[in-house]
């Protein structure tokens, strides 16, 4: 009876794998506004869509730091630039 169950549990997690990830999510993010509000959750989605994007960056060898580097020289005036 149990090595059943575990089969069809196996079996419907492979099978429908998405499905399951997306409920997951959906049941985390939507206990998280429960518990400690809309914008509190809004804020640490922000921040962890941001660590993901710059995990990322790093995990594809790109120079991310020289990238950042030369975006503030064109923002920032030429007294606060590093050159």
């Amino acid at each position: 009876m149990l090595e059943a169950i575990k089969n069809f549990v196996i079996d419907l997690f492979e099978s429908h794998r998405t499905r399951k990830i997306g409920f997951i999510t959906g049941l985390i993010t939507g206990g998280a506004i429960l518990l400690i509000g809309f914008f509190n959750t809004l804020f640490i989605l922000l921040c962890g869509t941001v660590g993901l994007f710059v995990g990322s960056r790093f995990d594809s060898k790109d120079d991310l730091i020289e990238k950042i580097l030369r975006k503030l020289d064109e923002i920032l005036p030429e007294k606060i630039q590093r050159w």
